[in-house]
């Protein structure tokens, strides 16, 4: 049975969005009032605090991963605006669960409208609405949606062996970014990340000519093919079903640490310029200036996000721009905009074709109000800031830290992403994700001094400042510059670990099948196959995700 309803959750949502005033330390809101602001329009940061793999499990289908355990570090950048409507929730909206806590740093942290989903994920579940399991789940339905609504064709695995075996003129683009190339990719695929290829001279080649963009699974690939054609790049484009994964399933040849060839021209900025303005004008993509730029920025209603998506060659310092790689940005805007219809400015000069690519598919994503800036970025003053202890605490040297460790007088706890805790820890270092300090405590008990470590010392520096909150009468420091500063200084990294070493479980790791290796690596890529290509029919089922579709006909020559 159904629970009872507020009377009138429209009215309880306007009481929140009504100002700082209105708030207490313990305000919440209700699963229908929730769901009437994320069927509106204004501005919202709905945050899942809890960690990715019980994000994964399932979450509400427009939430954004914000765990606990990284909050702080991320929120500056994440939901710039300090005065936003914030909603976060856990799993059971417990007393001093993570939803609770994470309401408690946010306000510390200066923003005034935190409420949290009463209930947690558990009430919204009682009220029957709608539930997604998985990563990045939007724009990989969106993805496929893409696929249907523009009539992307779709190359076979059979179909592409066909044509390889009888020598007819193929060329095998992978879409991904150079890393997730160099993993594991097709062999003899080329490698031009995101929008990269539309701004290479394709030439037409001869008339049975095959362009075949791939990426690991499906969501790149399609979109890279889509562009091309919209923009009538080359001859005939085609994307290669299910990428990577099905085919290593089939037993094709895949390559690790490949080294691709890169021998197409770039194209002059003058036809890029001519595509990226006819690609604006045809689909009313706004444009704005420097000046509408300083604008956006003196709104103090409105959360702006400027993003330059130039090579960093190219990138102006001092601007406050984001900077994310060309054609990152579609598929990763989950993790770089924390709040539904805010502002985003793309930079891309001097051509602006990526800007315009981005530009294209951000709108249609239906989430945001985007803009091309054509002209200078503007210089700013001021950056989101990574939220850091203000304190004149130095940490600990990596000669230091060294020395220490070979004398056995501390323990090592990194407090980075278990990703790269696998990839490499310092000697002996136990793992901990800083939501929870209280996996210290039998360290502790055994008078050593513990030392933090991360990646590049900022989530390290934040633990420190806890745990001597906690506990003061202990000693706890943290690895200045973190693990970079440790390599950069000579200093070897372990890739082996014991059960002991880990205080915490790997619940940051999202479940990732490029994690997966062994003999279960196959029944995991055809089962993940099989959920991503159901997913889109799950996710508009949906009624707060609404993606809307330009209407286009895409250029015969494609």
């Amino acid at each position: 049975m159904r629970r009872c309803r507020p009377p009138d959750p429209t009215l309880e949502w306007l009481e929140f969005a009504s100002g700082p005033s209105t708030l207490r330390a313990d305000t919440t809101v209700s699963p229908d009032a929730l769901r009437s602001a994320l069927l509106g329009s204004g501005e919202l940061a709905l945050l899942d605090v809890r960690e990715a793999r019980w994000f994964c499990d399932a979450h509400l289908n427009l939430a954004r991963l914000a765990p606990l355990s990284t909050l702080e570090l991320q929120i500056g950048e994440f939901v710039p605006r300090r005065t936003t409507d914030i909603v976060v929730y856990d799993e059971d909206d417990a007393a001093h669960g993570p939803a609770a806590r994470a309401a408690a740093l946010l306000r510390r942290l200066g923003y005034a409208r935190v409420r949290r989903l009463a209930g947690g994920l558990n009430a919204w579940r009682a009220e029957g609405l709608p539930l997604i399991d998985g990563y990045a789940t939007l724009v990989k339905a969106f993805g496929d949606l893409a696929r249907q609504h523009y009539g992307t064709p779709t190359l076979s695995l059979a179909e592409f062996e066909q044509r390889r075996r009888a020598g007819r003129p193929t060329t095998l683009i992978d879409a991904r970014p150079r890393e997730e190339f160099e993993f594991l990719s097709i062999e003899g695929a080329r490698n031009y990340p995101g929008t990269e290829l539309a701004l290479r001279a394709l030439p037409a080649h001869e008339p049975d000519h095959l362009w075949v963009v791939n990426c690991f699974s499906r969501t790149r690939g399609i979109i890279g093919t889509t562009t091309l054609r919209l923009l009538a790049c080359g001859g005939r484009t085609v994307f290669l079903e299910d990428g990577v994964m099905a085919w290593g399933l089939h037993g094709g040849a895949v390559v690790q640490n490949a080294n691709p060839v890169d021998d197409i021209p770039p194209e002059s900025p003058e036809v890029l310029r001519a595509l990226a303005d006819r690609l604006i004008a045809r689909h009313g993509l706004s444009v704005v200036d420097s000046e509408g730029l300083e604008r956006f920025r003196r709104d103090e209603d409105r959360s702006l996000y400027v993003f330059d998506l130039r090579p960093e060659s190219a990138k102006t310092p001092g601007t406050g721009a984001r900077s994310v790689p060309g054609g990152q940005l579609l598929m990763h805007f989950e993790n770089y905009v924390g709040t539904r219809n805010a502002r985003i400015a793309l930079v891309d000069e001097p051509h602006g074709l990526r800007a315009a690519v981005t530009a294209f598919w951000l709108a249609q994503l239906n989430q945001f109000e985007v803009h091309v800036l054509r002209g200078d970025l503007p210089a700013s003053g001021e950056t989101a800031p990574r939220h850091v202890p203000d304190d004149n605490d130095p940490g600990l040297l990596p000669e230091v830290l060294a020395d220490r460790i070979a004398r056995g007088e501390v323990d090592v706890i990194d407090v980075g992403p278990s990703i790269d805790y696998e990839k490499g820890h310092l000697p002996h270092a136990h793992f901990l994700l800083p939501a929870s300090l209280d996996p210290l405590e039998p360290l502790l008990r055994q008078g050593r001094a513990v030392v933090f470590v991360s990646p590049d010392g900022a989530a390290s520096r934040l633990a420190t400042r806890d745990a001597r909150l906690r506990w003061p009468g202990a000693t706890f420091d943290w690895l200045r510059g973190g693990k970079a500063a440790w390599v950069a200084e000579g200093h070897a990294l372990q890739t082996s670990y014991g059960p002991a070493q880990l205080l915490t479980p790997f619940d940051d790791d999202w479940g990732s099948v490029m994690r997966v290796f062994g003999p279960r690596r196959d029944e995991v890529w055809a089962d993940y196959l099989e959920w991503e290509r159901g997913l889109s029919r799950r996710v508009i089922a949906d009624p707060t995700v609404n993606f809307r579709f330009f209407d286009i006909t895409v250029d015969a020559r494609t």
